[in-house]
């Protein structure tokens, strides 16, 4: 599964640019969460969104993927829009 292949690469990504500058005990307590957590992200296990977001902001990574996900936004506005519903008023009541 995709996801799964994207948690694994964060969290290698996470894991071998903290260990350039701190341990992760020191880490841990900087984003605000437990050793426990902080080795399930780097092992690429699901953690809550605020902390995958404040490690990777504490890292300096945080802005690369804020620039893709503004890209894509971007590109989904440009998308035609899905067509909307009758309104209710239109619609024929069976009941």
């Amino acid at each position: 599964m995709k996801s799964e292949e994207f948690l694994t690469t964060l969290g290698s990504i996470v894991k071998r640019t903290r260990s350039k500058t701190m341990d992760q005990a020191d880490f841990a307590q900087r984003v605000g969460c437990g050793v426990a957590t902080l080795s399930r992200l780097e092992n690429g296990q699901p953690v809550n969104a605020e902390t995958l977001f404040t490690a990777l902001e504490l890292l300096g990574l945080l802005d690369d993927y804020i620039a893709v996900g503004d890209e894509q936004n971007a590109r989904l506005a440009n998308a035609p829009l899905r067509k909307k519903r009758k309104p209710e008023s239109d619609l024929p009541n069976d009941f």
